[in-house]
């Protein structure tokens, strides 16, 4: 009995010990686990706040041109189109081959005018600004329509419903990247909008008839090259703490379905970045850029 003495003495010694490094390697797994959590809010919070000043310096900068482009290349040009008209109407001469050159340099100026204000208007729409989302597509959808382009369809729950400055425009920067990578890849001939204001969300459903394509191999490819289009769709997204699914195959066009929730604070969303934003279930951070 003796000789079991220390042993019995003993045993609960290295229990109580064995309990208190468990416990230990526990708490310091939670530990680093919370630590870890940390660090990764604070990393997906400091890619959000540049996500934001990145696309409020875009923004800065397209107010900037456009204004640019108005104020003074737009009023230029205007000028020598009066300076030409007048010259041409107090100079008296009879040569027809003159007249019809001057004649050829108005329609060129004319031209170039329609094309500044076209421009300054695309960096920064005033009709955004002045009646909101639903009307600018419409304005969009009348402007393409008009050049034979592309036609186009817009379905609007409410046209008049008006958003944050913010959400209305980063919405509508979306709608112009889909629109432009439609006309350069996509070979479409109609192109369709839902547009859908809810209570809590906001529902975009873009598509269009063109030739589609394998997102598998476009990602590959942007992941191998720098692009714009499907990087700045998901930055985009992400700001406005929404979800950007796209669906797409040769020969069957492509789908764009954007959600974002209704906005109840005067800012943009810079706290998570929580909600994945996928493509075709690839998530969109994946992805990197546009076709």
């Amino acid at each position: 009995m003796k000789t079991l003495e220390p042993l019995i003495l003993i045993t609960p010694i290295m229990l109580l010990l064995a309990v208190g490094i468990i416990v230990f390697v526990v708490l310091y797994q939670r530990r680093m686990l919370q630590h870890q959590e940390h660090l990764r809010q604070l990393q997906a919070t400091k890619q959000q706040q540049l996500l934001q000043a990145t696309f409020h310096a875009q923004e800065e900068e397209r107010r900037r041109v456009a204004r640019d482009l108005h104020d003074e290349v737009g009023a230029m040009l205007a000028l020598i189109r009066l300076n030409l008209y007048q010259m041409m109407n107090s100079t008296a001469c009879d040569d027809e081959g003159l007249h019809t050159s001057v004649q050829n340099m108005k329609q060129q100026l004319d031209d170039v005018l329609v094309s500044v204000r076209r421009i300054s208007h695309d960096l920064m729409p005033v009709v955004l600004e002045k009646m909101g989302l639903g009307q600018a597509i419409e304005a969009l959808r009348r402007n393409l329509t008009a050049t034979g382009q592309l036609e186009m369809e817009l379905r609007c729950n409410d046209k008049n419903k008006r958003l944050l400055p913010q959400h209305e425009l980063v919405l509508y920067r979306m709608v112009q990247e889909l629109l432009n990578n439609t006309l350069k890849h996509a070979k479409a001939t109609k192109v369709t909008i839902d547009l859908h204001f809810g209570e809590k969300d906001i529902e975009l459903l873009y598509k269009d008839n063109g030739v589609g394509f394998k997102l598998e191999k476009i990602v590959q490819e942007q992941q191998e090259k720098e692009g714009l289009g499907i990087m700045s769709l998901q930055s985009r997204a992400a700001l406005l703490d929404g979800d950007i699914q796209i669906t797409s195959a040769p020969g069957a066009g492509t789908a764009v379905a954007i959600k974002v929730p209704v906005a109840t604070q005067p800012n943009l969303h810079t706290t998570n970045y929580t909600n994945p934003v996928t493509a075709h279930g690839v998530s969109a951070t994946n992805i990197g850029n546009s076709r």
